[in-house]
């Protein structure tokens, strides 16, 4: 067990896609963060990964004062294993918990700019997850709140925020890239390896914004229900 420096450790975990992040920050400092593009079943990486992680980086899951969670909006089965897991673990431990947004955090990979930022999640259907902020000396404020929508509505609501050129990042890219470019000349698209949450980012977030709950009231961000509660609905109706 490493003797902190006074403030609060906060073990942070991002399942939210495919793939998965974890990290220790302390006193808005990042002690150390794991991240792995393809995380496979995050129900089979989580635990062996926290668990390496935090020996490789001098600490144990009882230095932990605080467990930060990535809520979504993002991958339904993903938030699902990784909120279970969080709960479980504050749950056992006697320790509170956080949820951020996860387009806020990945929002938060490009904090100094005096431009607009929309992180834009894939969330099928020719649906993305998306938000815009924007920043004031590395402080995030939101302009479109986090939503789940077509890309054509996404445009037309920022085309009505107006204010000059968006950056744009995240997995939804890879799908919609060419039709950003199309809706928005100077678009900017940011470097592919910014497209990932990272865990750190959900603590320092957490540590900002300190409202801490009971493990029982963490619960995801869907947005929408998932795909199974429709399927079921349908059948029933």
């Amino acid at each position: 067990m490493r003797e902190g420096g006074g403030g609060l450790k906060i073990l942070s975990v991002d399942t939210s896609s495919t793939g998965g992040s974890v990290a220790l920050t302390e006193k808005g400092r990042l002690v150390g963060e794991l991240t792995v593009g393809l995380a496979g079943t995050h129900s089979v990486w989580l635990l062996k990964g926290l668990d390496g992680f935090l020996k490789d980086i001098g600490f144990s899951i009882e230095d932990v004062d605080v467990f930060a969670f990535g809520v979504g909006p993002g991958s339904f089965t993903g938030l699902r294993i990784g909120a279970s897991v969080v709960k479980g673990l504050a749950w056992a431990l006697k320790r509170p918990v956080a949820g951020v947004s996860t387009l806020k955090s990945l929002a938060m990979n490009v904090p100094y700019t005096d431009l607009r930022v929309c992180p834009i999640l894939d969330a099928r259907k020719k649906e993305v997850y998306a938000a815009v902020f924007t920043f004031s000396n590395g402080e995030c404020k939101r302009v479109i709140e986090d939503c789940c929508v077509s890309v054509e509505r996404l445009f037309t609501a920022i085309a009505e925020t107006r204010g000059g050129p968006v950056i744009f990042l995240g997995n939804a890219l890879k799908t919609y890239e060419g039709l950003i470019r199309e809706n928005f000349k100077d678009a900017i698209i940011a470097p592919e390896h910014l497209w990932d949450v990272r865990a750190s980012n959900i603590g320092l977030l957490a540590e900002k914004n300190p409202v801490f709950n009971r493990p029982a009231e963490l619960k995801p961000l869907y947005l929408r229900r998932p795909e199974a509660e429709i399927k079921k609905a349908g059948k029933e109706g």
